[in-house]
């Protein structure tokens, strides 16, 4: 049994042993009060007691130390990535302990230095480290790369894996706002950008039209970025089955040629947004055709027709159509 579970098992039985006495008499209910009184303020005195002895130990703890970077010109970037943060191992008593752990102090690196020795700089800083024994410092010794600073502009790329509902789909395309990113860093970094990306987001079982804020993905490498989101927004509809029946023609037909296909016309299942079924019966969003190159390149008597939209007010998409082959034949001048 730990210490913990026995002051728990102590605090029941105690608390137990007081609630039986209570239901005597007035007299026991105050001395059972008098006992809980007088156990709470001993227990906070001990733990307190034991709080200040152990404090005055030696304790060693590893320590998050943030990194601030200094004199670094306006005319050069960093070439390479500068930790935020490093970690420290420090021995000492737990009062200067509890105070570096609740507020470390930062460590400045010149940016003008090549090789900073972390371990020695962090060892021999005043305050907080000046009453401890600092062990071990990670990293110990820091590179600062500098170059020519540069700026470009590269277009973003969204890593959003969107899954619609089932029957529902996108009106026009996704849009993101702003569509590129300004670059300033290092020009040999710069170089080796083409684009950057967002984070990775998944939107599953999309109903409705949505607009968010993208965070982009995290810059490295001393890039500054001067936007770190977009603005990501789709348009969603919910959409059903319609069919059209559509003649099939031969284009680029040379002229005094004439073609007959069978059968003449083909039937094409398509979806169509709820809200737009009334208007699109009423014209063919669709056509078919065949080139006649390509019956020229066949030899089989057989051949596929094509089928492209044929208007850009419906946002109709293709399902299928049938039958998938038609035959065809010339048709001689009399």
């Amino acid at each position: 049994m730990n210490f913990w579970d026995f002051i728990t098992n102590r605090f029941k039985a105690f608390f137990s042993s007081s609630e039986a006495e209570g239901g005597e008499s007035d007299e026991n209910n105050f001395f059972a009060r008098e006992k809980v009184i007088v156990f709470s303020i001993a227990f906070v005195l001990a733990l307190s007691l034991w709080f200040v002895v152990n404090m005055n130990r030696e304790f060693n703890i590893t320590v998050q130390v943030p990194v601030e970077l200094t004199n670094l010109p306006d005319n050069l970037a960093l070439r390479s990535d500068v930790p935020e943060d490093v970690a420290v191992n420090v021995t000492g008593e737990g009062w200067n302990l509890i105070s570096l752990y609740s507020n470390p102090p930062k460590v400045s690196v010149d940016a003008e230095s090549r090789q900073i020795n972390l371990f020695e700089q962090i060892r021999n800083m005043s305050g907080s480290f000046s009453e401890l024994n600092v062990t071990q410092v990670d990293p110990i010794m820091l590179t600062i790369e500098t170059e020519e600073k540069a700026t470009k502009k590269v277009p973003i790329v969204t890593q959003i894996d969107l899954n619609l509902k089932n029957r529902y789909g996108l009106i026009g395309e996704p849009e993101i706002s702003p569509d590129s990113v300004t670059l300033t860093g290092a020009e040999s970094r710069l170089q080796e950008l083409s684009q950057w990306e967002t984070e990775e987001v998944s939107l599953d079982d999309v109903s409705s039209s949505m607009e968010r804020v993208i965070n982009l993905r995290e810059s490295t490498g001393g890039v500054i970025l001067s936007t770190n989101e977009v603005n990501y927004q789709i348009n969603v509809a919910e959409f059903t089955e319609a069919e059209v029946r559509v003649p099939v023609r031969t284009r680029n037909l040379p002229s005094g040629e004439s073609v007959s296909f069978n059968p003449s016309s083909i039937t094409i299942r398509y979806d169509v947004p709820i809200n737009q079924y009334s208007d699109v019966q009423s014209i063919r969003p669709f056509a078919v055709y065949v080139d006649y190159a390509d019956l020229q390149a066949d030899d089989t008597g057989y051949i596929t027709p094509r089928v492209e939209k044929n208007t850009d007010d419906f946002d109709v998409r293709l399902r299928s159509f049938q039958p998938q082959r038609v035959s065809y034949f010339n048709i001689i001048p009399d």
